[in-house]
């Protein structure tokens, strides 16, 4: 039976206003975008506050502990 990572066990979208990881960040969800994107904000690290649209399937939930 092959392993089954995280991203293909969601089915479900991440609700607005959430918080999830994308990559190496923590982003707050905006709301849905394009087919199947959704909006996120992010701080970068330069410390600019931006707004993307990135595919759902990309973003993770967060863990128990924010830190």
């Amino acid at each position: 039976m092959p392993a089954v990572s995280p991203r293909n066990s969601r089915k479900r979208k991440p609700l607005r206003g959430s918080l999830a990881r994308y990559h190496n960040r923590i982003v707050e969800v905006l709301g849905e975008a394009r087919g199947q994107r959704v909006m996120i904000r992010s701080i970068h690290d330069d410390g600019v506050e931006r707004r993307t649209a990135v595919k759902w399937i990309n973003l993770l939930p967060l863990d128990t502990e924010l830190f």
